[in-house]
C-alpha cells in the first residue's frame, strides 16, 4: 500500500525520515567510548526487545497467568479439566506472540534496513528466529543472551577472511543453524523434560473430543 501511495514503479520503498526516528540512540552513548558504542548505540526497539523477553520470562515462570499458559501448552485437556479457558489462553498467546513478531519485522525495516522495504528482503532471518527459540529451549530470558551469540555467528563471515570465495562465506553463514542442530542432538540425548518443547505445541484442541 505504501509503495502504491508513493507512486513507485519498483517493489520497494524507502522511509528515511521515519527510520531516523526509530534509529535514534541515546545521546550519552557517543561520549562513553567503547562501552557506549557496545551497549548504548541502538534504537529503542532493541532495548524494548530485551524488556519484552525478560517480562515474558517473568510472566511465564512467576505468575498464575504464566502457569495457566504453560499448562495449556503441555496438556490442554488437563488444563480444561482444571477450569482453565483453553481457547482464551490460545487466542491471547497467539495474538500477543504475533504482535511481538510484528515488532521484530518493524525493527528489521526501520532500524536494520534503514527504512527500506523490499519484497522477500527478510531472507532466512525468520528461520533464524525459529532456530533461536529452539536453541534456548523455550526460555525467553535465555533468548536474550543467545540472540547475542546468534547475532555474532550470523555476521561471522564478515570478519573471517575468505577472499572472493562466496561459497566459503555461505558456509560461515550456516554457523547459527549448525549450533542449533548440535544443541538439539545433545538435548535429545540428555532427554531432560525441561529441555523439551511443550507437549501440545502446535496441536489443535477441540473440547468436544476430550
Amino acid at each position: 500500500m505504501l509503495i502504491k501511495l508513493s507512486g513507485s514503479e519498483l517493489p520497494s520503498i524507502i522511509l528515511t525520515n521515519t527510520s531516523n526516528i526509530f534509529r535514534r540512540h541515546l545521546p550519552a552513548g557517543d561520549s562513553m567510548g567503547a562501552f557506549g558504542k557496545l551497549f548504548l548505540s541502538y534504537g529503542f526497539l532493541a532495548y524494548l526487545a530485551v524488556l519484552i523477553a525478560l517480562t515474558a520470562a517473568w510472566v511465564l515462570n512467576r505468575t498464575r497467568t504464566g502457569l495457566h499458559l504453560r499448562a495449556v501448552g503441555e496438556s490442554p485437556t488437563t488444563a480444561d479439566a482444571a477450569g482453565i479457558n483453553v481457547s482464551r489462553q490460545k487466542y491471547a498467546a497467539t495474538c500477543i506472540g504475533s504482535m511481538i513478531a510484528g515488532l521484530g519485522g518493524l525493527y528489521y525495516v526501520m532500524d536494520y534496513a534503514s527504512g527500506m522495504w523490499t519484497n522477500n528482503a527478510f531472507g532466512d532471518r525468520g528461520w533464524l528466529a525459529i532456530a533461536l527459540v529452539i536453541f534456548t529451549v523455550w526460555r525467553p530470558n535465555v533468548g536474550v543472551l543467545a540472540s547475542f551469540l546468534f547475532g555474532g555467528l550470523y555476521i561471522l563471515h564478515m570478519y573471517i577472511p575468505s577472499g572472493m570465495n562466496l561459497a566459503v562465506k555461505e558456509l560461515y553463514k550456516m554457523a547459527p543453524y549448525v549450533v542449533t542442530i548440535v544443541v538439539l542432538v545433545l538435548s535429545s540425548m540428555r532427554n531432560k523434560r525441561e529441555n523439551q518443547p511443550p507437549a501440545s505445541l502446535g496441536l489443535p484442541y477441540f473440547r468436544e473430543e476430550r
